[in-house]
């Protein structure tokens, strides 16, 4: 059953000031780390940067929302663990391939998950305004299922053709050594399945609530209809996976877009976090059992 997502769209703010948080949030989440690669002043000066457009978007020295400070706390937090590993690698280091380290992470998801709970309450909403109510959480959660089957067929649908572009424009090699790198960093996080879906739920928690639950309404607010704005946010959502591979970046569009749309049927967080976070820790319990059964050794390049 459809619900009235009117109510993510109940006092939201005003044209312009949408399209500045939502670009604001979006540097902030991927901004440090594209930066990182170009050198430690890129990532100091758009630090700095976001922490200027931080602060003139809270005002948190306005007697009357004082709490915005934390909001200005989260922004540090999240701006810390996003640019960590890009202000300590060192080039022999990134010589070596695609890196993983999970205590980044967590810190960027719980920063940003503060961030943006302040700047919506700022904007004086609240948690029915980003997809959040306790009214009906138990079948909520219990939608994820079904979801995730979906999320499934999703997924496969998008992949057949990708596979046959790739094989067509002779991107498989490339694709290829991209996947199994990102498996292998994986495995090096030495996780077992349970503690990395621990992390998944928080980590995805991060993805559904900032880019679902946050931006969706903001770009409905921008562009006037739903529909752009679901497909922006899932542009947005796909940039930042391009260590996955080029036609990666297709695939998590196609995912993104299919969250956005399930998110604008229901008007609910709770069913996309549990996909979403069910989804990546099967495909790491995969890449685990492929990794201790020698499989993943014999893949080839194409």
């Amino acid at each position: 059953m459809r619900r009235d997502v009117a109510v993510l769209l109940e006092n939201a703010p005003p044209r312009r000031r949408a399209l500045s948080e939502a670009a604001f949030v979006f540097l902030a989440v991927l901004g440090p780390s594209s930066a990182g690669p170009a050198g430690r002043v890129v990532l100091a000066v758009l630090a700095v940067a976001l922490l200027a457009w931080g602060l003139a978007l809270l005002r948190p020295w306005e007697a009357t929302r004082a709490g915005a400070w934390l909001g200005v706390l989260g922004l540090l937090v999240a701006l810390g663990g996003t640019g960590a590993g890009a202000w300590v690698a060192t080039a022999a280091e990134q010589e070596k391939g695609i890196s993983l380290s999970m205590a980044p992470l967590c810190i960027r998801a719980l920063g940003m998950i503060l961030l943006v709970a302040v700047l919506v309450w700022r904007d004086r909403q609240g948690p029915a305004q980003v997809g959040l109510a306790r009214e009906g959480w138990a079948k909520e959660l219990l939608l994820g299922v079904p979801v995730l089957v979906a999320t499934y067929a999703v997924h496969i649908a998008a992949s057949v053709p990708m596979a046959a572009v790739a094989v067509a424009l002779k991107l498989a090699d490339k694709e290829m050594l991209a996947r199994k790198g990102l498996a292998t960093a994986l495995i090096d996080t030495g996780l077992d399945v349970p503690a990395f879906a621990a992390i998944m739920v928080l980590v995805t928690g991060f993805e559904e609530f900032v880019f679902r639950g946050f931006l969706v309404p903001r770009l409905r607010v921008v562009m006037g209809r739903w529909v752009p704005a679901v497909l922006v946010a899932a542009v947005l959502f796909s940039v930042g996976h391009f260590y996955e591979g080029t036609l990666a970046v297709f695939q998590t569009f196609v995912m993104g877009a299919w969250f956005g749309f399930v998110f604008w049927f229901r008007g609910r967080l709770l069913p996309l976090v549990v996909a979403h976070a069910a989804f990546n820790t099967i495909s790491f319990a995969l890449v685990m059992w492929l990794s201790k059964s020698g499989y993943l050794d014999k893949l080839p390049p194409l």
